[in-house]
Order: structure tokens, then C-alpha cells, then sequence
């Protein structure tokens, strides 16, 4: 298997997969991976819907902008977000985690005033779509290491964020209230592996430059 520094190098985008299907164990690696990815206040706002059966990925390529490799691919993870992991409830469940793990004792300035957590926790549940980015922005962190877990399994994936409208998926799926597709991603054997795009240099994403360089 890979290391994580291997899988990130060689982690493509494929949109070309081979028939053979993918191992049952190799799908919970995936989900294990995203299910240990961090989160903020650990919220774990991310659900998945794997999606092995022909005409369900038939349905789902029309949804998703007739794009081909998502019919093709032997399984596809509809990543999802769940907002009511920001529910009061939730909210009680992740403070007193804070209180039994130790957390508590680490946080300083702002977030270890305790008039603060009392104001968290008695927020009203109002509108749990203020939580969207937020949940999003986390899910996606739960998609990636499902990404570069395929890779060091010898898998290819793509992630597909034309995912058609909410409503077509929430037909497809039958999903609960609250909870959204946010991306596809259809993984299996590549047919070929694509040479490596661009990368901007490392100069050009540093906003400051370094002191020393290694």
C-alpha cells in the first residue's frame, strides 16, 4: 500500500474505468478512511450512499449531467452532508466529548470562555442552513481521504461536484431532511492513468514568502 505522500504524488482524475468490480473490503477501507477524517468541534457531518446497482448509476449519470465514467465505474460514492450534526442535541453530545477527552483543557483565549459554551449551547435551532458551508467544507475533507485511500489501493476515483439539483437527488435517494448531496465520487480500476496537470509552484500559493527554504 502507499504512503501518504505516494498516494497524494499519484492521485488522478479518472474518468475511464475497467468492468472488474471492487472488493467489499476495499470499500470499508474507504468509508473507514472518511469516517476518521477531522472535523470541526467533530461534528462528522458527512454521509455516504454507495451505489453499486446498474440502473441506480444509470439514474444517476442523467443527474449528473450524462457524464459517462459514472455509469461505467463498478461503485460511486454519494458524499453527503447531514445538518442536523448541528443540532442542539448534537451540539450537547460534542461539548460534554470536549469535557470527558481533555479538549477542554487545551483551548485558550475566545473558545475556553465558558460564557461562550453556554451561548453555543443554548443556541436555538432556528435554521440549520446557516451550518451549510460549514458542514460542506468538512464533508469535503471526508471525500478526499476516500480519494487518496482509492489511489493507495491501487483504485482510480474522480470527484464529479455537478451533481444535478437537490431535488432530482432527493428523489433518487429518498434522503431525510436536512441532508444534501454535495459530491459524486465514482472509483474503480483506471483504464489509464493520466500523466500528472500543472501545478502552480509553490512560490505562487505563498502569500509570504519563507525565511528559509529546505
Amino acid at each position: 500500500m502507499l504512503t501518504i505522500t505516494e498516494a497524494i504524488k499519484q492521485r488522478r482524475s479518472i474518468r475511464s474505468f475497467r468492468s472488474d468490480p471492487v472488493p467489499g473490503d476495499a470499500i470499508f477501507e474507504m468509508l473507514e478512511a472518511a469516517r476518521l477524517a477531522p472535523s470541526g468541534s467533530n461534528n462528522q457531518p458527512w454521509r455516504f450512499i454507495v451505489v453499486t446497482d446498474q440502473d441506480e448509476k444509470r439514474k444517476l449519470r442523467k443527474i449528473c449531467f450524462d457524464q459517462a465514467f459514472i455509469e461505467q465505474a463498478p461503485v460511486v460514492f454519494v458524499c453527503c452532508i447531514d445538518l442536523t450534526a448541528y443540532a442542539k442535541a448534537s451540539r450537547e453530545k460534542r461539548a460534554q466529548e470536549f469535557i470527558d477527552f481533555g479538549i477542554i483543557e487545551t483551548l485558550s483565549g475566545y473558545f475556553a470562555d465558558p460564557k461562550l459554551w453556554e451561548l453555543m449551547l443554548n443556541e436555538p435551532d432556528s435554521d440549520l442552513n446557516v451550518h451549510f458551508a460549514s458542514a460542506m467544507a468538512n464533508t469535503y475533507i471526508a471525500v478526499e481521504h476516500i480519494a487518496l485511500t482509492a489511489t493507495a489501493l491501487g483504485l482510480g476515483s474522480c470527484w464529479v461536484g455537478a451533481v444535478g439539483t437537490v431535488k432530482e437527488m432527493r428523489d433518487l435517494f429518498q434522503l431525510p431532511p436536512h441532508t444534501f448531496v454535495v459530491a459524486v465520487m465514482p472509483v474503480g480500476y483506471p483504464v489509464k492513468v493520466p500523466p500528472p496537470r500543472p501545478r502552480i509552484s509553490l512560490d505562487s500559493i505563498l502569500l509570504r514568502p519563507l525565511a528559509k527554504r529546505p
